[in-house]
């Protein structure tokens, strides 16, 4: 991130990322003006310097284009038809599939850098989870339907994705504001970073691991929280989510056996989140698990291994049956979940998929099962059992 000066900080300058007082601390958020009372304020504490990945937007700037004269508009025309250009230029729709594209190849990016010991400015990496932040909050069921969906590439990676957005969604349904959620990202981020410490074949072993290769893999918290603080240098609150995010709320986690509250906050939401990624997650060696059969996982351990207060947060966000996830109404619809109702967690709104007549439905027909009745949830389906449906179809 780029260092301001305060002296330097004018009343009604806007930032186009926010501005920072410390790692855990927004001063503005994005297209904010700086008010004088909020410069005057550092100037009382005593802080003489602040961050930001952005940059200042110009102040009183025309975005009209210079309006060309008749003769000159004529030249363009004939120009654009003698060189076959098109006249009018599709503008390209930006949607959350790229965003999340954008993260898997930044998290790609610092796994690589760090395994060949390059390093990774973190200035992108506080820039980019700023920019995710700002995305989920507009629209988390649309985010949380990303997560469900299946991609190519490297299941470390987009898990770390999975698990990110996940735990954004979480902490804005907590109530943390942007200043708290950018730690809590960060760190979900880049929870199984200390994986480039353990040897790819355990990493990316389609089998059971022996009980040597399970205590390799029980180093990765050690070295990821090794590689947060002298290669990324994100600051100690980063570092304890990535060496804390398997400790259990009991005390039976590892690599220290913390207990309840002296566990890092944000790490048991990436605890969470990460265990539920993983399980609706496909392997080489075994098919996902449904979301139904992850949040009786979750719940059954909420007592013991997860902080109960978060998992009822976690379960509000992602109902009985999680955005996403594959349904059977009692008609014989089969529907998938597009926004889940916490009030009433068995009837949420669903988009049919095949109709009661056993067709793949061409149009999309939405069902929100709090007004319709007569209609109701038989049974949660796989996504593989799905996929071999509509692949014989």
């Amino acid at each position: 991130m780029k260092k301001l000066k305060v002296e330097e900080l004018k009343p009604g300058m806007v930032f186009d990322k926010a501005v920072y007082i410390d790692m855990s601390n927004m001063l503005v958020a994005p297209m904010v003006p700086l008010k004088e009372e909020d410069i005057n304020r550092l100037k009382k504490w005593g802080i003489e310097e602040v961050e930001t990945a952005g940059d200042v937007v110009p102040q009183g700037k025309s975005l009209k284009p210079k309006k060309l004269s008749i003769k000159d508009e004529v030249s363009k025309l004939t120009e654009m038809l003698q060189t076959g250009n098109n006249l009018v230029e599709e503008p390209v729709v930006r949607t959350f599939n790229h965003v999340y594209k954008d993260i898997y190849r930044l998290i790609e990016d610092i796994f690589e850098k760090i395994r060949n010991g390059v390093g990774y400015g973190k200035e992108k990496i506080m820039g980019t989870m700023d920019d995710l932040i700002i995305e989920v909050s507009k629209d988390t069921n649309t985010a949380l339907n990303e997560v469900t969906k299946e991609y190519e590439g490297t299941y470390l990676y987009s898990l770390s994705v999975n698990v990110t957005i996940l735990s954004i969604v979480t902490g804005i349904s907590i109530g943390y504001g942007h200043h708290r959620l950018i730690p809590l990202a960060t760190g979900a981020l880049l929870h199984d970073i200390g994986m480039v410490r353990v040897p790819n074949y355990i990493t990316e072993k389609s089998g059971s691991l022996t009980t040597d290769e399970y205590n390799r893999i029980k180093t990765h918290p050690l070295h990821g929280y090794r590689i947060i603080i002298r290669e990324l240098d994100l600051g100690n609150e980063i570092a304890n989510v990535v060496l804390q995010h398997h400790e259990a709320y009991d005390g039976s986690g590892y690599p220290r056996k913390l207990k309840g509250d002296d566990i890092s906050v944000y790490a048991r939401i990436v605890s969470i989140c990460d265990v539920y990624a993983a399980m609706t997650k496909k392997r080489s060696y075994r098919d996902e698990h449904l979301s139904y059969s992850a949040m009786k996982n979750i719940l059954g351990g909420s007592s013991r291994k997860f902080d109960p207060e978060i998992v009822k947060v976690f379960l509000d966000n992602m109902a009985i049956y999680p955005v996403g996830s594959m349904v059977q109404l009692n008609n014989g619809v089969m529907a998938k979940v597009v926004s889940a109702n916490s009030e009433f967690p068995l009837r949420p709104t669903v988009s049919v998929v095949i109709d009661e007549f056993g067709e793949i439905g061409e149009a999309e027909k939405i069902i929100d099962l709090q007004e319709t009745k007569a209609l109701f949830i038989i049974k949660p389906l796989s996504k593989s059992f799905m996929r071999k449906l509509l692949n014989g179809k």
